[in-house]
């Protein structure tokens, strides 16, 4: 098992020395959001929380993911960064090819990429892409993004992207994972069918196996279930080294949490309610001391 976090809500001073904190307490992962803005009104409720609303404050600051990623790869020799999710149905896959290839680049390959459909309308509306085929363009962007990873030259020909002959360096030394964000059923077939994994939001112990029973029963149809396979997610009611293993065993391979919340939280709370938590950074640093001590030290 492995263990990471996520800095979304906490202010982008802290990042760098969160980011040393972890990497020197062994932790395996920092997640890091991508919302390029938020839309005063959003048409639609947002999915994860019980009742739909934001629970965010919408001046709250948001680093463009690459751009933390690559300050907290600086300061850090050994922790990888997670884009989760990096919202690729709006974004133009030969860019973030670029600027997923730079990150490798600085950070020595420590970087896996996670990601999802964005669920504003107001997003695609304003930047220009039809929301009605974000599942087929983020086919298409994945598979773009992993041949331009490749190296030498390539060329794609799809519906919805389309060149010629090119080239880009630097390209990663290791091959760079891509998970599949989604709580849905159709986003757990897209991730047995192109991710290297399934990236979720949170959920429970009991309906967990229910999940990846339906997940890896997707990688057969899709010819994969013998390829390595990533799990990656929250379950605040996994509190202790049992129940962790329980999850382990079910296939989980990479535990989220938020280390400096209430021990209590629990997943129909949402994972709003968690990371409104945000106590001062001496504090969270404490927590993420104490988590890795308690918890992570176990399964080294």
């Amino acid at each position: 098992m492995r263990f990471g976090f996520h800095m979304f809500m906490v202010d982008p001073a802290e990042h760098l020395d969160i980011a040393r904190t972890a990497d020197e307490c062994g932790w395996d992962s920092i997640q890091v959001a991508d919302a390029p803005f938020f839309p005063e009104v959003s048409s639609v409720p947002y999915p994860y929380t019980p009742d739909g609303t934001r629970f965010w404050p919408l001046d709250m600051p948001v680093l463009d993911p690459w751009v933390a990623i690559a300050s907290m790869a600086t300061v850090t020799r050994r922790i990888r960064f997670i884009p989760s999710v990096l919202r690729l149905a709006i974004r133009q896959p030969l860019l973030e090819a670029k600027s997923l290839c730079s990150v490798a680049a600085i950070s020595n390959d420590r970087v896996a990429l996670g990601v999802g459909l964005a669920w504003m309308p107001e997003e695609f509306k304003w930047l220009n892409v039809d929301m009605k085929t974000r599942g087929a363009r983020q086919d298409e962007a994945i598979q773009v993004m992993r041949l331009l990873m490749r190296g030498g030259m390539v060329e794609f020909h799809g519906k919805y992207f389309d060149f010629d002959r090119v080239t880009m360096a630097p390209v990663p030394k290791t091959r760079i994972p891509i998970y599949v964000g989604g709580a849905t059923r159709p986003a757990r077939q897209r991730a047995a069918r192109l991710g290297d994994g399934w990236l979720s939001v949170i959920h429970t112990m009991a309906e967990l196996k229910g999940l990846i029973d339906e997940l890896n029963g997707f990688r057969r149809e899709a010819g994969r279930d013998k390829e390595p396979f990533d799990i990656m997610l929250h379950c605040p009611d996994a509190q202790t080294v049992d129940d962790i293993r329980r999850l382990e065993d079910m296939g989980v391979t990479d535990l989220q949490v938020t280390p400096w919340a209430q021990p209590d939280m629990r997943a129909e709370q949402g994972v709003g309610a968690i990371m409104q938590q945000q106590p001062t950074l001496a504090m969270k640093q404490d927590a993420i001391r104490r988590y890795a001590d308690a918890v992570i030290a176990k399964f080294s």
